[in-house]
């Protein structure tokens, strides 16, 4: 029998035994409540209530539109009462008969909708936000809207930077990667409105800066896994919820115009949101968000490419490069959403719901680079290195990078008595769009450079910002002493297609007292990734780089050690595109860098579960078992650089996992909730290490290539965490969780001998093979170990003191110890997992003001494998940001917003922070902007 059937027969067998007890076990009778919960104007729903039976110690939570059912219930009198955090809780007695019962409630002060403590401003969100969290069945932190669906932050990064364990790596300034519990960005996975997110890169790590937050309502970051979630995650799935018609009744606008002031690029940069939604008979709404930023950035940055051993001195300096690298870069936003829904009847919902999202990179880079310090050094010491003559590349970068998100989904949700089913079907698209970039080098002559100029002197006394000196300054920063070495144009193609396919029935149940949920589930989706990388290089005599000199060519706010210039300028190299014959091309070069990166990877998962959700009173159960079979097609390209022979390259793979989990949650009281929870997991290699896709350096003896048979991340996951609701607003909260990684994934260089037999060379001609001296690739290592724990503690102050009222305070911390085994026995951290994660938040709302301000920081993680000492890792930073609100009347508001307010720097570092890799500052922002919301 083949895979497929096999994997089949396993969907149909757990389904038809899920369908079976079902059967069995539930009695005839289909007596419920059910309603919806809203605040006492009836205009915003109230989602994470917690509905509860008192008599029968029964719960339910409210889902986002206010909406709660509770099946299997004897027909006579009950007491219903409502709670939920930040107002008090309500009781209502109600009959029910044979046909069941409707009770809608109402919570909070009968003040006007604006001034409703429960569903606007910084409290109503983190109301929101406690209340999903409090009534999760799994362990979830949930970033909220607040009523009128307002985020404070730009980007959905932003916003995530202060949930509990969570951090964000940056890009120019900005959150671009996030990471859950200090986990590598690429074994999270996201998604918008349950479709995954594709990714315009060649790696599975979404970029998250490109989706305005201004698009969503809410966000929830699911740290443990259920049966019926996409397994392809070891730190927790964040899932991105855009607007919706129906999360508050009528018409609603709001409109959002702002500016945004840099103290380095001094430029003030525009945003605007606008928001409509509305609701048409109480059965069709339409939800429309469109987003516009125009955004100027402007970074100083400096690295050193290598370290190592000088030998002759005894001591460790820098053996490459030393590079200063300016850019100026204008990104572009376009979001937009468009959201459908129709209550077709009172027992079916159909939904639409499409996102696009567009950013483009209007950039300029300038890099002014001194080359090889690894030759004729010398002098040498702990702080600085001399060597005899000075080789320079002054280098410009005129790039237009357009990278687009897409999310399209059609489905809905039917209730047939104690029957529940809800079905979809997904599109997503990704684009990475590189095809207007050219890159030109200029190198300080050699006639000049090598018997006239003197030595360099590199001082890195100071680490993140080393200084140059030495008699050949005055040789190197003058133009007309350059000329052209090199001009590259790009034009790359990045693209990442998904279709996805859902069904999910669910029945309520009765075994003896027992109310059990059953459920399970199908899903198919199929991927493919295509990356066409073209490269072009030329070549040309007796180009001068004094021609390419503008006017302005000195940058005059250069923040870092050394002088800086802007030459060659970008604007005018431009013209040289389309200027080279045939014969200036290099073309053995340009086909490699057009060959080597190109790779078209399919890849299909089909997965099914089975699960119940067993209701103990106190207790609550969820276990079962999801399997996935995934079937990969890989299509690369084998280059031999001496020969230039291309070998196209085909591998097919599959393997099937079978990956149980179960969620405990216990009530120990009203306000003390425990958790447990297990859940197996995968993450499929990265689509650049897996592609097969191999060079060949004849002149070196080696060769580099993609592992067709790396096998995915599987990891076992353990969480344990204890949440006391002490009052009003409020929780502490301590958790502990340990990660068993099996095939973890690491880059790694052998000689010959050592290559493990994981790594396929079988395609290789046997002459090639016999010359081979070294291999560069990724490969699995047998185990990596991940501990934890974390802590959280949000505290409405009003509740401690009258003196108070009106302060809110937030505060979590994450710490973790993390190991891994190579191959050669060494033990190093898990591949850029932080070790320690931590926010504080102190609030003030009252009346018309709402004042924030808040501490973020992610600490050290390992980002590069090189030599034992010597691998680059990410130095921890701190940012500070704070934000005033001012609402003028119940529909406008001013807000003013700092970000990065101790202007922290990015620092990378080799092995000891004495070593610089990368340093990049990128000035302090302000934001000032209006509201205004019908």
């Amino acid at each position: 029998m083949s895979l497929s059937k096999t994997f089949l027969t396993r969907i149909s067998a757990t389904t038809s035994l899920a369908a079976l007890t079902i059967a069995l076990a539930s009695p005839a009778s289909a007596q419920f409540v059910s309603g919806t919960v809203t605040d006492v104007t009836g205009q915003a729903p109230l989602q994470g209530v917690t509905i509860t039976v008192d008599d029968l110690n029964r719960s339910v939570a409210t889902d986002r539109y206010g909406n709660y059912r509770i099946n299997n219930l004897p027909e006579g009198d009950y007491t219903i009462s409502a709670s939920y955090l930040g107002t008090d809780t309500v009781r209502n007695t109600i009959t029910v008969p044979a046909a069941g019962a409707t009770l809608d409630i109402t919570l909070g002060d009968n003040v006007a909708y604006q001034d409703n403590i429960i569903v606007v401003g910084t409290r109503a969100a983190q109301a929101s936000a406690l209340n999903q969290q409090r009534n999760a069945d799994s362990i979830k932190t949930i970033i909220d809207s607040d009523g009128l669906g307002d985020f404070s932050d730009t980007t959905v990064a932003d916003s995530l930077s202060r949930a509990v364990g969570l951090s964000v790596a940056t890009d120019q300034g900005e959150g671009r990667y996030v990471s859950i519990r200090g986990i590598n960005s690429d074994l999270i996975s996201s998604s918008i409105n349950g479709v995954r997110t594709p990714s315009p890169e060649d790696r599975r790590g979404v970029l998250l800066d490109g989706v305005p937050s201004d698009l969503l309502d809410g966000i929830e970051i699911q740290k443990s896994l259920t049966p019926d979630v996409d397994a392809d995650s070891l730190g927790g799935v964040i899932n991105l919820k855009t607007i919706s018609a129906f999360d508050r009744s009528g018409q609603f606008i709001r409109a959002k115009v702002e500016g945004q002031y840099n103290e380095i690029t001094e430029k003030v940069s525009p945003k605007g949101t606008i928001t409509y939604s509305n609701t048409f008979n109480d059965t069709f709404g339409v939800a429309l968000s469109a987003n516009y930023q125009d955004l100027a950035i402007e970074s100083h940055n400096n690295e050193i490419g290598e370290w190592g051993l000088n030998e002759d001195f005894n001591v460790i300096v820098p053996n490459d490069d030393y590079e200063q690298r300016f850019y100026d870069l204008t990104r572009e936003r376009i979001g937009l959403v468009a959201n459908f829904d129709w209550r077709v009847s009172d027992n079916t919902d159909l939904y639409v719901r499409t996102l696009f999202n567009q950013y483009t990179d209007d950039e300029i880079r300038n890099k002014f680079e001194f080359r090889e310090f690894d030759e004729e050094v010398i002098a040498a010491d702990a702080n600085s290195v001399t060597i005899r003559r000075g080789e320079v590349d002054a280098e410009a970068r005129k790039r237009k990078e357009v990278r687009e998100i897409q999310t399209y989904s059609v489905g809905g949700e039917t209730q047939l008595d104690l029957w529940n089913f809800d079905y979809q079907a997904s599109y997503a698209y990704a684009q990475e769009d590189d095809s207007d970039n050219h890159d030109v080098a200029f190198r300080s002559t050699p006639e000049q450079r090598d018997d006239v100029v003197g030595s360099i002197t590199l001082d890195f006394s100071n680490p993140e910002q080393p200084v140059v000196s030495g008699q050949a300054l005055s040789f190197l920063q003058t133009a007309s002493n350059y000329e052209m070495d090199a001009f590259e144009v790009e034009n790359t193609i990045n693209e990442d297609t998904e279709y996805a396919f859902q069904f999910n029935v669910a029945r309520d149940s009765l075994v003896g007292n027992t109310p059990i949920v059953f459920k399970a589930g199908a899903k198919y989706r199929d991927r493919e990734k295509v990356r066409d990388q073209n490269l072009d290089f030329y070549e040309r005599d007796d180009v001068n780089l004094a021609d390419f000199i503008s006017s302005d060519s000195e940058i005059t706010n250069w923040r870092l050690g050394n002088r800086m210039f802007s030459w060659p300028d970008p604007n005018l190299t431009e013209a040289l595109r389309g200027s080279f014959s045939a014969d200036e091309r290099d073309d053995d070069e340009s086909l490699l860098e057009s060959t080597i990166g190109d790779f078209t990877i399919d890849e299909s998962i089909l997965a099914g579960y089975g699960m119940g959700t067993v209701d103990l009173g106190d207790t609550t159960i969820i276990a079962g078992v999801r399997v996935e079979q995934t079937k990969v097609d890989l299509q690369g390209f084998f280059f031999e650089e001496d020969s230039g022979n291309i070998t196209e390259r085909n591998i097919e793979n599959d393997y099937t996992d079978v990956l149980p989990s179960v969620n405990i949650k216990h009530s120990f009281s009203e306000n003390l909730i425990g958790r447990a929870a297990y859940y197996a997991a995968i993450v499929r290699p990265g689509f650049g290490e897996m592609a097969p896709s191999a060079a060949l350096n004849d002149d070196r003896d080696e060769i580099q290539l993609g592992n067709t048979n790396l096998k995915p991340y599987s990891a076992n996951n353990f969480d344990l965490a204890l949440e006391f609701y002490p009052t009003s607003l409020s929780v502490i909260s301590v958790g502990a969780f340990y990660k068993e990684i099996s095939d973890g994934i690491f880059d790694a260089t052998f000689d010959i001998d050592d290559v493990p037999d994981s790594v396929d060379l079988s395609f290789l001609p046997a002459a090639t093979l016999a010359n081979l001296e070294e291999v560069n690739t990724f490969i699995n290592v047998d185990k990596s170990e991940i501990l934890g724990v974390e802590f959280n503690y949000v505290q409405n102050l009003g509740d401690i003191s009258e003196a108070l009222d009106g302060f809110l305070f937030s505060g979590n911390l994450t710490l973790t110890d993390s190991e891994a085994t190579l191959p050669d026995g060494r033990e190093v951290p898990f591949l850029k997992q932080s070790n320690s994660v931590w926010n504080l938040a102190l609030a003030y709302e009252k009346g018309p003001i709402d004042l924030r301000i808040s501490a973020n920081h992610r600490g050290d993680n390992l980002d590069e494998l090189t030599d034992e000492d010597l691998d680059r890792t990410v130095d921890g930073r701190t940012t500070i940001e704070a934000s005033a609100k001012y609402k003028i009347n119940d529909n406008f508001q001013l807000y003013l917003e700092g970000k990065n307010l101790t202007d922290a720097p990015e620092y990378y570092y080799f092995g000891d922070e004495s070593r610089l890799s990368q340093y990049d500052e990128f000035g302090r922002s302000f934001i000032f902007g209006a509201r205004f919301t019908y």
